[in-house]
């Protein structure tokens, strides 16, 4: 038998090189931004999880296809203007970037906007010619990823969620008896509502083929609130409020009953039940996000963007840095790509594109110009998404997973035109931009987050 690991990288590196043959086969420029859709729609939990992220990213697309027509249309003689609205535009996709449902659709939309501004270079047959280029290329790559996921070992939503119950149902018995113990600690109270949000954003996903978990979806609701009043009372109780102290054995005898397969039995007694049902619909009470700091926090990612963004303009203008506009253009994507994540992943990725550039850059040099054959370009992409898939399979070698493949495409892009190129001047070039980028990033991060970057105590 397979492993899960083994399965899920069998099935992106089919996707990946489906998407990449079928664009090439349809004699589209630029086939690796299939590859590049492929990628990042399966690198997601579940496959719920991919299909939502696979529809932000085709909405992100036509966002980004209005904006850029907006800019080029109004202010294409004004730099000013021009980069005024564009700067709001990267202001809102960073703002907006904590929103778990909407985030993506704004940080991909001006990702799009971006490539073609830079890439249509204020000519209209050529922007054009990208808008429609990108459009198609990313609904190819959401397209296949979906048939290949859907076709091969397929997941689906209802399969995770109740794995993930019975793991939540596991830690919430034994943190009840932590509180009749006193051992119950604060990490143990923060990992259960980070695991009962967790199961709440699941539900809330596409769920297509899970019959059960859309039949009794609004019982799970209902049950799923039920465990954040528990879990509320387990720190009130921790706190030594002595009031719900006597709620904790009729949960548990509750518990103990308690049927997944039929969520219809309350695990609250009656009388906190009826205390808790002005919570019922009230979403805050599931997201106990704090408004005033998440502005801060969203401010805080806004400002770092920007920053990073207008110090790149600066040295791409003043430092004559050759390329054309392909260093504001990485610049931009990392600006709205880079704030919202830790500190630690700037460093990674800088090292991981030292060593990954580096491997696939001789093979782009040693292996791929004897390749005279399409089925021996789709058996080295899938060689290596199937390695890259294998190797950082962790959720703590994510980042090397999303750096790994988008350097793969993109360093080996020559490759895959009509006419191929195996040049290595312009892969070469890439990695040099992403390092300086890299660097400019990593100041304006250790001048926000001092604390985080330097290990400092909070």
């Amino acid at each position: 038998m397979l492993s899960r690991s083994t399965k899920e990288a069998i099935k992106a590196a089919l996707s990946v090189v489906i998407a990449l043959c079928l664009a090439i086969f349809f004699q589209w420029e630029k086939p690796y931004w299939a590859g590049i859709a492929v990628v990042v729609t399966a690198l997601n939990e579940t496959f719920a999880h991919s299909l939502q992220k696979g529809q932000n990213r085709v909405f992100g697309s036509l966002m980004g296809v209005c904006y850029a027509l907006f800019l080029l249309a109004l202010f294409p003689q004004d730099r000013f203007l021009f980069l005024t609205f564009y700067g709001l535009f990267l202001g809102l996709s960073l703002f907006m970037s904590s929103d778990e449902k909407h985030g993506y659709i704004f940080v991909q939309g001006y990702t799009v906007c971006t490539i073609i501004c830079c890439m249509g270079e204020f000519d209209s047959a050529n922007t054009f010619h990208y808008m429609i280029l990108r459009t198609q290329e990313t609904l190819l790559g959401v397209a296949v990823f979906t048939l290949v996921y859907k076709v091969l070992w397929p997941v689906t939503t209802q399969t995770v969620f109740m794995n993930e119950y019975i793991k939540l149902h596991a830690k919430l018995k034994l943190a009840l008896n932590h509180v009749g113990e006193g051992t119950l600690s604060a990490n143990e109270i923060q990992n259960l509502e980070q695991s009962a949000t967790h199961l709440h954003h699941i539900l809330l996903l596409p769920n297509n083929g899970s019959y059960d978990l859309q039949f009794y979806k609004k019982q799970w609701l209902e049950h799923l609130r039920q465990i954040q009043v528990t879990i509320h009372v387990l720190e009130l109780c921790d706190k030594k409020n002595n009031e719900f102290a006597k709620y904790i054995s009729d949960i548990k005898n509750n518990m103990l009953v308690f049927d997944h397969s039929m969520p219809l039995l309350p695990l609250l007694p009656r009388d906190l039940l009826e205390l808790t049902k002005e919570h019922t619909k009230d979403e805050s009470f599931i997201y106990h996000g704090n408004l005033k700091q998440r502005m801060q926090d969203d401010v805080l990612k806004v400002v770092q963007g920007l920053s990073m963004f207008i110090t790149a303009v600066a040295v791409w203008i003043y430092f004559p840095v050759p390329g054309g506009v392909a260093f504001p253009m990485i610049a931009g994507i990392l600006a709205t790509n880079l704030p919202p994540l830790p500190p630690r992943v700037i460093r990674d990725a800088f090292w991981g594109t030292i060593l990954l550039g580096s491997f696939y850059l001789i093979q782009l040099v040693f292996i791929m110009p004897s390749f005279t054959e399409i089925w021996q370009l789709a058996s080295f992409y899938l060689i290596n998404i199937f390695a890259i898939w294998k190797v950082f399979d962790s959720p703590r070698m994510g980042i090397f997973r999303v750096l790994a493949a988008n350097l793969l495409l993109v360093l080996t892009s020559g490759a895959l035109n009509l006419t191929p190129s195996y040049s290595i001047d312009g892969s070469l070039m890439m990695i040099v931009y992403l390092l300086i980028l890299l660097m400019i990033a990593r100041v304006f991060s250790d001048l926000f987050h001092p604390k985080a970057s330097f290990g400092l105590p909070n």
